[in-house]
């Protein structure tokens, strides 16, 4: 396998990200807040009606940044279905943990939101349509919006909640207790996504410096960049010229370099899109996973990423 093919390997960014705790994605229930919006739709007390509601969910104490949330399924469940799935399956409820307690059931039986549940239509309500809005990671939170067919009745009801099954593409909170590369890894990937692409890019190199600093213990020593990492490669593979990774992408530096001086300092434009940092990523990724995971080779190193 060379660095093209290497490079070609679906989700390799993502996959070495995760590989290295900096990514995580995670299947979580939130329970819908589905108070209408009342600037758009008029409250029609008893009379059935469709009421359009704009929301969030707030992740603060269980991400640090969101990079994507996808919607799976959606459920309405009453009262006493919690009591039932309890009963069924042995494992404890109590208010409070609707959202965990849900997860913890879907995980023993996923076929019970079936058999236990209301779909999305029950008595006089009815969820037509819920989607991810927008993620603030500023705030922490991720709006949503949507509409529901029903009376005032159903509304702020307690007999019954809706619950929507996410998966979440996420910068885990223990982040900030990695060294502190991690950290600017996470931030470049999450400007990548929101396409600031330049500042993303001066990152990467900011990330790969304290990387080799760190692992070097020579955060206060001046020196070329590219000599530093010569040093740190050299303390674990003797012989650079065996090692088919770095053969195959040091002549890059260079320009990455290059580039990344030219945006420091602002003298002459430079155009940064997103294939461009993802080149950049994935080279940073490809120097700094060879070295933590002992691989000098494309094959071995693949292997070790996906294991």
């Amino acid at each position: 396998m060379n660095y093209n093919q290497f490079s070609k390997k679906e989700n390799v960014i993502d996959t070495i990200l995760t590989q290295f705790g900096i990514l995580t994605t995670k299947k979580i229930i939130i329970k819908i807040d589905h108070e209408p919006d009342y600037e758009i739709s008029e409250y029609m007390k008893e009379r059935e009606t469709n009421y359009y509601f704009y929301n969030a969910w707030s992740f603060k104490n269980k991400f640090s940044f969101v990079v994507n949330v996808n919607v799976n399924e959606n459920h309405i469940f009453h009262y006493d279905n919690f009591e039932q799935l309890s009963d069924e399956y042995n494992i404890p409820f109590y208010l409070g943990n609707e959202c965990e307690f849900l997860l913890n059931i879907w995980e023993e039986d996923s076929d019970a939101f079936q058999v236990f549940g209301f779909g999305t239509d029950t008595d006089n309500f009815r969820i037509n349509n819920f989607r991810i809005r927008a993620v603030d990671n500023l705030e922490g939170n991720v709006y949503y919006d949507g509409s529901f067919y029903g009376s005032g009745y159903e509304i702020n009801q307690n007999d019954f909640a809706v619950y929507s099954m996410i998966d979440v593409n996420a910068v885990p909170l223990y982040i900030d207790e990695k060294p502190f590369y991690n950290s600017l890894l996470a931030e470049s990937y999450l400007l990548l996504k929101e396409k600031s692409y330049k500042l993303s890019y001066f990152l990467l190199f900011s990330a790969l410096e304290s990387f080799i600093n760190y692992e070097l213990g020579k955060g206060d020593v001046e020196g070329r960049l590219k000599d530093k990492l010569n040093e740190l490669l050299t303390s674990k593979f003797q012989n650079l010229a065996k090692h088919q990774i770095y053969s195959c992408i040091i002549h890059l530096f260079d320009d990455y370099t290059r580039d990344r001086n030219t945006i420091a300092h602002g003298r002459n434009s430079i155009d940064v899109d997103q294939k461009i940092v993802e080149e950049l990523f994935l080279f940073v990724l490809t120097m700094i996973s060879s070295y933590v995971l002992d691989s000098s080779t494309f094959e071995d190193l693949f292997k070790k990423i996906t294991e």
